[in-house]
């Protein structure tokens, strides 16, 4: 897919094929999730692509929330592989 006139585009490959991809000029910022399944792997499985328009506060709080669960994830990774500390 081609990237919109006057926008940046970021990709972010996640597992399974899976991507999120961030659309963004100085006025506006899109997301779009996409799933894609191959007909050969499964011809019944549907393929998806969802995009939403974020207001800059929207994407903070995003971004935020984010940050917040993988810090979280990541203390207690640590914990786990280092008790004790």
């Amino acid at each position: 897919m081609a990237t919109p006139k006057g926008m940046r585009s970021r990709s972010i490959p996640l597992q399974n094929r899976d991507q999120v991809m961030i659309y963004s000029n100085e006025e506006e910022i899109f997301l779009q999730l996409r799933h894609e399944v191959p007909t050969e792997v499964d011809i019944t499985a549907p393929s998806v692509k969802v995009g939403v328009a974020l207001t800059t506060d929207e994407a903070l709080s995003l971004a935020a929330e984010l940050l917040s669960v993988v810090n979280s994830m990541l203390k207690r990774a640590k914990k786990e592989t280092h008790p004790g500390q």
